[in-house]
Parts: C-alpha cells; structure tokens; sequence
C-alpha cells in the first residue's frame, strides 16, 4: 500500500483532488490543521501510466521587457501647465467654467467648496438634489 501527500493551496484544487481519487479510486483523506491530502493506494486503484503533470506543457513565464521613455522638457512644461488648470489649480467652481457637480471628478473637492456645502440649509439641500435629479432624469419616461 502507497501513500502520497498533496498540498492544496486553493478549495479549488482540493475538489480537483477528490474528484480524481474518485476517478482513480483512490482514498483520500483530507488533513484539516496543514490543508493537505492523503492519497492512499489500494488494491482496486487505478494508477494511470503518464502523470497528468507529464501531460500539460510547462508554461515558460517571459517577462515583458519594460522600457521607461524619458519626456523632453518641452513635454514636461506642458504637462505641468495642463495640471494647473481650472479647479485643480485651486480656483472656486464658480470661476472655472466645469459645473460644480463636475468639479470633484477632475481634481476633488477643495475646502472652500465643503465648507460651502456644509453651510446649506436642508430645504437648500433638497432643492439642490430635486434640480440634479430632474435634470439626471429628464428623458426618462415611466
């Protein structure tokens, strides 16, 4: 009688395991504490001739050749004045022509716009949501 160990790193390999001991006719007997099988030979066992290891190709990992590509200085320049632009540059919402629900998704929400936000009554709130979401929802129809 032989006796193998498994490791089984996922539930996934672990049901490839029972599933082909089933197939085999192979007992096995799962080991809680370390996540490994036993495999236990018996005499009713069906040792196939290849391995299914032998079967799949060994897959030869490359890795990708990265190469880092330096920026002129012209591109760094215009790269730095485009960051600066509109609300990112720190500049209010109502200076900037992006609509102020438009504001937090190109460079965040500053302070002055929370603390303005903060300031707004309820009933302010209310209308505030009412205008978005007729405007969200304007075709759409019931």
């Amino acid at each position: 009688r032989g006796r193998l160990e498994i490791f089984t790193a996922t539930s996934y390999q672990r049901l490839l395991v029972h599933r082909c001991s089933a197939y085999y006719k192979v007992i096995p007997e799962s080991d809680s504490g370390s996540k490994s099988i036993w495999i236990s030979f018996c005499i009713d066992s069906r040792i196939p001739s290849k391995r299914i290891s032998d079967l799949v190709p060994v897959e030869q990992s490359k890795q990708p050749a990265f190469k880092i590509m330096s920026r002129s200085a012209q591109d760094r320049i215009r790269a730095q004045s485009q960051s600066r632009t509109g609300s990112v540059n720190g500049e209010d919402a109502e200076s900037s022509d992006v609509e102020p629900s438009e504001a937090g998704s190109i460079g965040g929400r500053n302070s002055a716009q929370n603390r303005q936000k903060k300031a707004l009554t309820m009933e302010e709130r209310e209308a505030a949501y009412n205008e978005a979401r007729s405007r969200i929802f304007m075709d759409f129809e019931d």
